[in-house]
């Protein structure tokens, strides 16, 4: 029998062999096969039909309450989570974290569900709980892997992108300090995740009005030894993960010319509209792109998104929203519409912060 991994953060888990119903669960390796392959394609409801029958077929060969099923029901739900279907994507991601705690609730995998149920509820703007499910993330795999882990670093950096948005910028600017530390000592500053880590950091200190880096934060705890999971045959046998999206790394950077936007720009009362697009229709469903501090430069911002997600493709550029911040300047935000309903915008702001740009439903 093959492996299957968690999707989303690369964590160390290997999927022990059933002694029985060997022929559903190699019917099982091949579905995740293909699902992962559509997946890569970005063929998002093909991959998801892949992998609904790799959580069926694994019910057959285990059981329905066998923590093994836990990673099946993740990977689904985080294809769910991208598709947009975020109710579908929070009731599995909850069955898997409910396996994994009946199975003891210390595993790296456990930690994954966490962060991808984290970003559901990100998503539906349930931020203060997302917050919750990321700190004990973060402590599951310092205590796995430990404090000096890259996944840590990487769990620690999803909680300072938060805790941003959430209007705490001084809090993440210390807990994406210790990412970056953690990273560039583990991985090296030329790895692709210590280089994202770098450049939220630099836009998290620009939001918190810091021009270089406060004090490191106090090492943590002594690093803990990290479990080996292997085949109950006597061998291990890793799967190939796909590449997580980078929202669960770092925000893409702003383009050179835009301000790193505050994150209490989200919760400014807009004063006026920006001389670019057209007018909506009162009443419409908006998606907010982001937000940047000069108004020039907003037509060249929506041609570099338009360019990076073809999601965008039938939607037009609105007039912007000016937001005046006490203490920081004024900014503006980059919107882009109309949408046929809540649910289409959804969808489009999940594949959007799968490449880890910021977009939000804005409408009734």
């Amino acid at each position: 029998m093959a492996w299957r991994l968690p999707l989303l953060l690369v964590l160390v888990l290997l999927l022990a062999a059933a002694p029985v119903g060997a022929q559903p669960a190699e019917e099982a390796d091949r579905a995740y096969r293909r699902g992962m392959a559509l997946l890569e394609a970005g063929k998002l409801e093909e991959a998801a039909r892949e992998f609904e029958k790799v959580v069926e077929l694994a019910e057959r060969a285990f059981g329905p309450d066998d923590p093994r099923l836990a990673v099946d029901l993740n990977n689904l739900g985080e294809v769910y989570r991208r598709m947009g279907r975020l109710d579908r994507a929070s009731e599995l991601l909850r069955r898997a974290i409910r396996l994994d705690e009946a199975a003891g609730g210390r595993s790296p995998a456990l930690a994954t569900s966490l962060n991808n149920l984290g970003l559901v509820l990100r998503a539906q703007g349930r931020l203060d709980a997302a917050a919750d499910l990321y700190r004990r993330a973060v402590a599951l795999l310092e205590n796995a892997l430990g404090p000096d882990h890259p996944d840590t670093a990487r769990a620690l950096n999803n909680l300072a992108q938060l805790e941003l948005e959430r209007g705490d910028p001084r809090t993440a600017l210390a807990l994406q300090e210790r990412a970056a530390r953690i990273a560039r000592s583990s991985l090296g500053p030329d790895h692709t995740t210590t280089v994202a880590i770098e450049t939220a950091l630099r836009r998290i200190r620009a939001a918190a009005g810091t021009a270089s880096a406060t004090a490191s934060p106090a090492p943590g705890p002594p690093t803990a030894a990290r479990p080996v999971a292997t085949d109950p045959r006597g061998t291990t046998a890793p799967r190939t993960l796909v590449p997580p999206p980078r929202a669960a790394a770092a925000p893409a950077a702003a383009e050179p010319g835009t301000r790193p936007v505050p994150a209490d720009v989200d919760r400014a009362r807009p004063t006026a509209a920006a001389p670019t697009g057209s007018t909506p229709a009162k009443g419409s469903v908006r998606l907010h792109l982001g937000s940047i501090g000069d108004s020039s430069r907003i037509e060249a911002e929506w041609r570099r998104l338009r360019g990076r997600h073809p999601s965008l493709a039938g939607l037009g550029l609105l007039p912007a929203e000016r937001v005046d911040v006490a203490g920081r300047g004024t900014f503006w935000r980059v919107l882009a519409g109309p949408v046929a309903s809540r649910e289409a915008g959804a969808k489009i702001c999940a594949e959007i912060s799968a490449k880890g740009d910021p977009c939000a439903v804005l409408g009734p």
